[in-house]
């Protein structure tokens, strides 16, 4: 897409960053204040938040040429406001010369396999112990395949609704370091901020 002036592309800035449960409010302000020095910019053509609703929220910022952003992108100010905003929460960017990632949120963060490995083992290790020591006290004459299935089904139960979501809540800053967002067309990823 042509710039106003006509001689420049246009240049969109995607950051995404991770932000921990308890620095939600705190990051609200910092983007507010990111939003308002970004506007003020030469060549800035707008800005855009999205919160996905598990702790990622995605600040979009337009210029209309790639040299009013990296203008931006080393400005004394940006600089003072990605230190303090990498104390509340964890930087991803990506760049594109096109419309794409205005429209389009780069696919869903997966953690690393073993980082999930671990952290459901560390909430199913504890439940099975309690859940199998309480059936044995409880129910000492109950059938091995009887009390494997009732600890599968409250193992379950526990995991799904219970532990996990809160687990994964809390982890989340860990568990999405190193997860990587997958690229749009158009788009390069940078660990900007």
């Amino acid at each position: 897409m042509r710039g106003d002036t006509g001689t420049e592309d246009s240049v969109t800035v995607m950051v995404t960053r991770v932000v921990a449960p308890e620095r939600e409010e705190e990051f609200a302000r910092w983007a507010e204040e990111a939003d308002r020095a970004a506007a003020g910019c030469p060549g800035h053509l707008g800005a855009v938040r999205l919160h996905d609703g598990q702790g990622l929220h995605h600040l979009v910022y337009r210029f209309d040429s790639a040299e009013h952003l990296d203008a931006w992108e080393r400005s004394d100010v940006r600089r003072e406001l990605v230190r303090r905003g990498n104390r509340i929460s964890e930087p991803r960017s990506s760049r594109s010369t096109d419309l794409a990632p205005w429209f389009t949120l780069q696919e869903r963060n997966v953690p690393p396999r073993w980082k999930s490995f671990l952290t459901t083992w560390a909430a199913a290790y504890p439940c099975l112990l309690t859940i199998a020591t309480l059936l044995k006290l409880l129910f000492p004459a109950l059938p091995q395949a009887a009390a494997l299935a009732v600890n599968s089904l409250v193992l379950t139960a526990l995991l799904t609704w219970v532990i996990q979501p809160r687990l994964t809540r809390r982890a989340r800053s860990w568990l999405l370091r190193g997860a990587r967002p997958a690229g749009t067309r158009g788009t390069t990823s940078e660990p900007r901020g």
